[in-house]
């Protein structure tokens, strides 16, 4: 396990990215190969079923590129804010991720038109949740026009992707 940013080693109990290495492949054995995966490492004598290997606490914690799972498609947040910045109108976005009637999976993108160019959101919103769909499998993504200045703004890294699923 190491850290995602620096790849140096992470101690027990602290998350990191898991790295494997598979021998299974005869010639070419993957080492140290990077899954992406975050998990949370415990030593094997925290385990009393008399295991010899290294444990992964609750499984898969997360993901180091932030891939999320919408109806079992894949959905890369940079994969969205690429296609929606080639939209010269959209000043802010936002992508809000929530579950429908606790069932099924949603995609919602909020967008800010940039002052003086309203009357092109009835062309845009269409064609970017075309455009977005075409991208991901045919998904569909929900697209919105909000108000101009009511989506959050960031000074350092933004965080425009809200995954709202798990919450109570």
């Amino acid at each position: 396990m190491v850290d995602p940013e620096t790849l140096e080693p992470v101690p027990y109990g602290e998350q990191g990215e898991c790295l494997v290495t598979s021998f299974g492949r005869g010639f070419m054995p993957l080492l140290r190969y990077r899954t992406g995966d975050l998990v949370l490492k415990q030593p094997y004598t925290r385990c009393t079923c008399g295991r010899t290997w290294d444990i992964y606490e609750g499984g898969i914690r997360g993901r180091t590129d932030d891939m999320k799972l919408i109806r079992g498609t894949n959905v890369y947040p940079r994969a969205v804010e690429s296609i929606v910045r080639e939209y010269a109108e959209v000043d802010e976005f936002q992508v809000v991720l929530w579950r429908k009637d606790d069932v099924q999976d949603e995609i919602t993108v909020k967008v800010e038109i940039k002052p003086g160019r309203d009357e092109e959101v009835y062309d845009l919103v269409p064609r970017l949740g075309k455009d977005l769909a075409a991208a991901h499998e045919g998904l569909r993504f929900n697209v919105e026009a909000v108000d101009h200045g009511s989506l959050p703004r960031f000074e350092l890294k933004a965080k425009r992707f809200c995954d709202e699923r798990s919450r109570p």
